[in-house]
């Protein structure tokens, strides 16, 4: 028997603050952001998780972090959101936008967001086309329209768009756990199996970083994020990956049990004299919306 009108709008409210609050990282950004109470959106988040009896978030003092079945119903309200907004912008002239967008990012993000948003993007607006810089040095102010960046700028001509959160995982292929076995715990990935390592994660993951000090077997270090990715595919070793990107890959594994994974913000940003553009305003739309996935 379906449930009523009245209950499946308390639920979608419930599940909407959830929602909000994993993707600030914080209920009371994400009741800042709504312009609510932040007692108000607790207790939307605390009659969910009453009612699934589920503990969905973890409270930490400087924000909150998912539980593992947390994770399952976050994925599920993220599809939620993203049929509510293709439901909004049915009747959508965009393919009518043109025109060139200058992006530069690093090949870290281009690896975590690229892959999740741009197939969207150029179903909505086949007449744009991007040029993407990846590259670990900002360019000068003049040689892009808009970035994403892993430090929040201070910079007067830049607008800042949006804040998000990339989540990361231990991956290994099915390929590398039929032949190695899967590790049973953090000793035994310490003692007995290969890593693949992107150097600059030591320094953004300390816990990471501490794991590295004593594992036995890095077969591979590097600093791009591509090879990285490659080398997890083709069963050489164990890695890190952004989660958005690698679980829909039916060849990788994500090592849950072990517990490790991380998280760290970025910046969508703009150039002041570009963001009224409707090409910029497209991409910032659609960069939002998907990032809801990441």
């Amino acid at each position: 028997m379906g449930q009523n009108i009245n209950y499946s709008i308390v639920k979608l409210k419930q599940l909407l603050c959830f929602e909000e609050s994993v993707r600030y990282g914080s209920i009371s950004k994400a009741a800042e952001h709504n312009s609510m109470k932040q007692s108000n959106l607790s207790a939307q988040i605390k009659a969910l998780e009453d009612s699934l009896k589920q503990k969905l978030l973890i409270r930490l003092s400087n924000g909150v972090q998912l539980t593992d079945i947390g994770y399952e119903y976050y994925t599920l309200v993220c599809n939620i959101k993203n049929l509510l907004y293709k439901i909004e912008n049915l009747p959508h002239d965009s393919p009518q936008i043109t025109g060139a967008i200058h992006l530069w990012m690093t090949d870290g993000l281009g690896l975590g967001v690229l892959s999740k948003c741009f197939s969207s993007f150029y179903r909505q607006y086949p007449k744009i086309n991007i040029d993407v810089t990846c590259s670990l040095d900002m360019p000068k102010l003049d040689e892009f329209d808009m970035a994403i960046v892993f430090q929040k700028p201070n910079v007067k001509a830049l607008s800042v768009k949006a804040e998000y959160n990339l989540r990361f995982g231990l991956f290994a292929s099915k390929e590398y756990l039929s032949k190695f076995g899967t590790p049973q715990n953090i000793s035994d990935l310490i003692q007995n199996h290969k890593i693949i390592n992107r150097t600059s994660y030591n320094t953004y993951f300390k816990k990471w970083g501490k794991i590295l000090e004593n594992i036995q077997g890095i077969t591979t270090s590097t600093n791009s994020s591509a090879i990285l990715l490659n080398l997890i595919q083709g069963g050489t070793g164990i890695g890190l990956l952004p989660i958005g990107t690698a679980a829909e890959d039916p060849q990788l594994v994500e090592l849950k049990h072990l517990k490790i994974s991380f998280q760290t913000k970025f910046w969508l940003v703009v150039r002041k004299d570009k963001e009224n553009t409707e090409k910029i305003k497209a991409l910032v739309d659609v960069l939002n919306r998907e990032s809801e996935k990441l």
